[in-house]
């Protein structure tokens, strides 16, 4: 028995040792033959490659022998020969390669704004030499399709949703009065200096799991890292001054602005349709550190303080007496951000935020006050299993605070809220991309569970589809649940679809949107959360950089149909602050000759809806058109030197947003009207900005 066992061992590696023969076909993923696959044996010199047909053939391999098919662009397989691939024709499958900078990426509902993405709407240089802007962000996004200007606010509308629709953040974490406090028809400024942000993440609806408390729009803004250089930037413009410094050491960084505001002088000069007792003025301290821990890891504290006061005398419609109006405001902000690499598949981040807000009121005699305070803490953890798939989850933490006092009477809201989130990205190839999240909220007795859902598809190398569909809920202000504490959250179900184009230097987008919304505030007779509403549309965005030498321009397009029954509306009307049509176009030319990019914005809607007394409905009137032509030159003598001229408004247009009535009808039984108009017609800025660094090179453009 030993020597047939022996013989039988013998004939295998015999047979293992004879040279054969291997065909076959390779196709990829659509059954389509791959031409000039390289077909080769493992160490040695034995290959060949396929024909027009896909086919190939090898001689000389035996059992056991490992086949290699490589072709640029796929992954390469590994085959280990086994007895029925050389008794019959192989068929190989080939899977195209994954490439990570090359992946689709999903674009409903958002727009990067930064230098790190290459198809971006726009990068922070864009954002602040925007005409008309001066130097504000929100300013500039205003330009952007599926907002809403209305000039005589400064906040940010989005897509028929109000300004509290809308949530900012700081290196993702959430900041509390995110603009400056001001009076009704005197606009306001996002509160922080752009050269602090290297981009941010602006969406108009369908957004990531990881963001709450926003029913319509978030933005978010990242700080820089590690700046390039020590530098000291000087300002000295029509309403104050400026003086910024970076220091850099050798794991830490320190960048500190202060700037102080006055419009005193600049008043006695520029007439005002508001009689001002105190001209705007301001103080304002940011300082943003920077540690460097260990070779992954990263943490920053930014901290900010601004003071801002104003007194304004109003007339008023049933009194000869002018209102006069006193305020003052203390803003904090503290911001403590930690990430940390762990390794090629883990990230780790999140911190803590705490912003504070203290308006000091005098409406005359009364004397009013209001105090809060918002906390967030989050951590987040991010798993990159590999190129085509990652996640990201976490837990979040938010303390709203709100003291309100008339006179000597006051009191206070104060409510806990918990959040977890997670959501998975995961890329068939790259060309399609699906991203599923949830996100569950606690607040007081209530949970909400909120899914998430989106995915691109690229057609060819220059353009995509996306879609994207989320639920938002969203508490209602501290003010309101003062009075109805136990008020149930609104919410918005979003549903976004865009295609966008992006090939050298030219730039477009179209989206389609539809947002339903539940859960609003009606106050007939008292407070309730039983309104509903709907903003449906559609937005675009053209941009050419280089297709006339030196000019740079985009167009946008927004049509807005939105409709709410809240309030204490009867019926479904359209809010005051969803004008249907908005476009912008927005052109920067740089003349060579005299170092100097001229820049023009022009922003139209069809006008703001309001409330007429005097005719039967409910928001049936409409204002003109609102329009606005800006203009701006910024002239370079020397790289480090700046002279910024900017004008709003040139044309002088005489720009209504609504009007004020009369509590009751005069003796022809009408109600007597009062228009609401700009704080000024226009506003002019001129600045002179001086830049010291190592290299004499860097200047403030960005910061304009």
């Amino acid at each position: 028995m030993n020597r047939y066992f022996i013989i039988f061992i013998l004939s295998l590696i015999a047979l293992s040792s004879l040279k054969a023969q291997v065909q076959g076909r390779v196709i990829d993923q659509n059954q389509e033959s791959l031409v000039a696959v390289n077909v080769y044996l493992k160490n040695s010199y034995n290959g060949t490659s396929t024909d027009a047909f896909g086919r190939f053939s090898l001689r000389d391999v035996k059992l056991g022998d490992t086949l290699i098919f490589s072709m640029l662009g796929f992954d390469t397989q590994t085959i280990i020969l086994k007895e029925k691939d050389l008794s019959s024709e192989m068929l190989i499958l080939m899977d195209e390669a994954f490439n990570k900078l090359k992946a689709v990426q999903v674009s409903a509902g958002s727009m990067e704004v930064s230098d790190e993405q290459k198809a971006v709407v726009l990068n922070p240089l864009d954002i602040v030499t925007t005409s008309g802007a001066l130097g504000d962000v929100v300013g500039a996004l205003k330009t952007l399709p599926g907002t809403t200007n209305n000039a005589n606010d400064g906040r940010l509308f989005v897509r028929g949703g109000s300004a509290g629709e809308t949530a900012i953040f700081i290196d993702g974490l959430r900041l509390g009065n995110a603009f400056g406090t001001s009076l009704s028809g005197i606009p306001t400024r996002s509160r922080f200096s752009p050269q602090l942000f290297k981009g941010s993440y602006f969406s108009t609806g369908a957004y990531s799991a990881e963001f709450g408390q926003a029913l319509s729009s978030v933005l978010s803004l990242n700080s820089v890292d590690f700046p390039l250089r020590r530098q000291t930037d000087i300002g000295l413009t029509s309403v104050g001054a400026s003086i910024s410094h970076t220091e850099i050491f050798k794991r830490q960084s320190i960048t500190s602005n202060f700037s102080y505001t006055n419009l005193q002088p600049y008043m006695s000069f520029v007439p005002q349709n508001i009689e001002f007792m105190e001209a705007p003025n301001g103080l304002s301290a940011e300082i943003l550190f920077r540690q460097k821990v260990s070779k992954r890891g990263l943490f920053k504290v930014f901290y900010a303080y601004q003071y801002s006061g104003l007194e304004v005398l109003q007339e008023q419609m049933e009194s000869e007496e002018p209102q006069q109006t006193k305020l003052n405001n203390f803003f904090h902000h503290l911001n403590l951000n930690y990430k940390q690499d762990l390794n090629s598949k883990n990230l780790i981040d999140g911190g803590l935020s705490l912003s504070s807000n203290q308006d000091n009121i005098k409406l005359d005699s009364n004397i009013i006050g209001q105090k809060s305070h918002l906390i967030h803490g989050k951590i987040r953890h991010q798993y990159f299993a590999n190129n085509r798939l990652k996640f990201k989850f976490g837990t979040e933490y938010f303390q709203r605070y709100f003291h309100e006092a008339f006179n000597a009477a006051g009191r206070t809201f104060n409510k806990p809220q918990f959040a977890a989130f997670a959501e998975g990205d995961y890329h068939f190839n790259s060309d399609l991309v699906l991203k599923l999240g949830l996100r569950q909220a606690w607040y007081a007795n209530s949970a909400y569970l909120m899914p998430r859902v989106s995915m691109a598809y690229r057609l060819n190398n220059a353009s995509s589809f996306s879609l994207a569909y989320g639920d938002y809920f969203q508490e209602h202000s501290p003010k309101v649940l003062l009075q109805a504490e136990n008020l149930s959250s609104s919410s918005a179900r979003h549903l976004v679809l865009n295609y966008q184009f992006t090939k050298d230097n030219h730039s477009f987008r179209i989206e389609a949107y539809n947002k339903e919304y539940r859960g609003l505030l009606r106050s007939n007779p008292n407070y309730n959360a039983q309104g509903q509403g709907y903003a449906r549309g559609f937005d675009f965005f053209w941009r050419n950089r280089g297709g006339i030498s030196n000019l740079d321009y985009w167009i946008s397009y927004s049509f807005i149909d939105s409709k709410r029954h809240w309030r204490g509306f009867e019926s479904m009307v359209q809010p005051s602050f969803a004008p249907k049509h908005n476009a912008s176009l927005v052109t920067k030319y740089w003349l060579g000759a005299l170092n100097s990019q001229i820049g023009t914005s022009f922003n139209i809607n069809n006008g703001y809806t309001y409330e007429n007394p005097n005719l039967p409905g409910e928001m049936e009137s409409r204002t003109k058109a609102f329009h606005s032509l800006n203009l701006s030159w910024s002239y370079l003598p020397k790289p480090n030197f700046i002279i910024h001229f900017e004008i709003t408004n040139v044309l002088g247009r005489e720009n209504v947003f609504g009007y004020q009535y009369s509590s009751s009808p005069n003796d022809q039984g009408q109600f007597q009207q009062m228009a609401i108009p700009q704080s000024a017609k226009r506003f002019v800025f001129l600045g002179i900005f001086y830049t010291l660094s190592s290299d004499k090179k860097a200047n403030q453009l960005n910061n304009l």
